[in-house]
């Protein structure tokens, strides 16, 4: 790992100012006709989703411990692969995702993770069969409307396919097991369901995407999930005493929301959205960007919130319990998100980033004896100094120093493929 200013590789990535640049991108050459826009019942199929945060948040907020936080996020990640399949279904259908039948799947498809999102809180008791069952469902509803897409070509080995006859099984045993047996498969069954796009490998490398679509739908998702946070901060103290306590703790808290939102929407987006469309694999933008890097993205913002919503009942009294001490981890895990992603499609990670990103986790030790305002006012001061410091970077005119990591090993296959792969 080195830190340099220039750009050893342009053709690994080609564009490396534009995460922090933030600038629009002229439309490629594949890129003729008319934008996919995000539809209505898309926007209505997210409502559910926005209930799914809200349960996971508050099972995180009551974990008594890192077993009870584990548990949780293993239900968060079909949630997650069932809404992003979803994105990619409708994303391969184009204008036919607004007809009648296109909105009709999308409303199964939020009916099914709508009974999902209701089990949450009793998945790992009395609910055990409902989850599982209700997941499914979604997935035989995923894996027909893809059928008639032409989403993976003609190949017979795909991720829906994979997912419906091997990791749903596991789901479904699970809800018959007691504890701990339960957790164990489902835990089993969470992990294959986020290695499947990995295992296959450069077999989903000739998928093409609308490159419009992709960008907005997982914009709207951290959108979502900010929303989360501004509804856990805002609920909690408009539920208890107004005083100068409260106000502060929803200062400090809607600072450091800005600061996430401003990260990725002022920075971030123009990358993705830069990368996609320029990348000559889009599958690998797709699996490792969208799919696993705003599946990280979600899951800090989460953590903030729960630590928000902590900050926000006893601003200046020590944390009580794990819920309490999410907020610094949330907060470094969300901008380590950015160093993952920026890898993954330019070859290198910002400094800023992974400095602000090591300032939170060096919180990490010291929040236990801090009060939460204390914690809440240094990770805002991080995310406010982050962003004005790239603010200044770009205005300037001035480099940008990146850490160029390793790059992961090239696979085996013919020379196109690999080279394409291999940017």
């Amino acid at each position: 790992m080195s830190v340099e200013t220039d750009d050893r590789d342009s053709a690994y990535h080609p564009d490396a100012d534009v995460e922090i640049a933030g600038t629009e991108d002229d439309p490629g050459p594949d890129e003729q006709g008319a934008e996919q826009r995000v539809t209505w019942a898309e926007l209505f199929f997210d409502l559910v989703w926005v209930f799914a945060l809200t349960q996971i948040a508050t099972s995180l907020g009551t974990a008594g411990g890192p077993m009870e936080l584990l548990r949780t996020l293993v239900l968060l990640v079909p949630l997650w692969w069932g809404w992003t399949s979803a994105t990619l279904v409708g994303n391969s259908a184009g204008e036919a995702l607004d007809r009648p039948s296109g909105r009709f799947l999308l409303f199964a498809l939020g009916a099914c993770g709508l009974a999902m999102t209701v089990a949450v809180p009793h998945a790992y008791g009395g609910h055990g069969l409902l989850f599982p069952l209700c997941y499914i469902a979604m997935r035989l509803l995923l894996w027909a409307g893809m059928r008639r897409l032409p989403l993976f070509g003609d190949l017979r080995v795909e991720p829906f396919g994979i997912n419906l006859l091997v990791v749903c099984p596991v789901f479904l045993a699970g809800g018959l097991l007691p504890e701990p047996a339960r957790t164990l498969a489902w835990a089993c069954a969470a992990v294959l369901e986020v290695a499947v796009p990995v295992l296959l490998g450069h077999r989903l490398d000739r998928m093409r995407f609308e490159t419009s679509h992709l960008p907005e739908r997982f914009g709207l998702v951290i959108i979502m999930a900010l929303g989360e946070t501004v509804m856990s901060v805002g609920t909690k103290v408009s539920g208890s005493p107004l005083g100068a306590a409260q106000f502060a703790a929803l200062a400090v808290s809607f600072v450091v929301i800005l600061g996430l939102w401003w990260s990725y929407f002022h920075f971030g987006a123009a990358a993705v959205r830069h990368s996609l469309r320029t990348d000559p694999v889009q599958a690998r933008i797709v699996r490792d960007v969208f799919n696993y890097g705003h599946f990280v993205y979600v899951t800090a913002i989460i953590c903030v919130a729960v630590g928000l919503k902590k900050l926000c009942v006893d601003p200046f009294g020590p944390p009580h319990g794990l819920p309490g001490l999410l907020l610094a981890p949330g907060a470094a895990l969300y901008l380590l998100g950015f160093c993952y992603s920026r890898w993954r499609m330019f070859g290198a990670a910002g400094v800023s980033r992974f400095s602000a990103a090591l300032l939170c986790l060096a919180l990490c030790p010291l929040a236990p004896w801090l009060p939460l305002f204390v914690t809440g006012v240094l990770v805002a001061l991080v995310l406010v100094g982050l962003n004005v410091f790239e603010y200044w970077i770009v205005s300037t005119g001035r480099r940008v120093l990146f850490v160029h990591l390793p790059r992961l090993p090239r696979r085996a296959g013919n020379s196109a493929d690999a080279a394409a792969t291999d940017r």
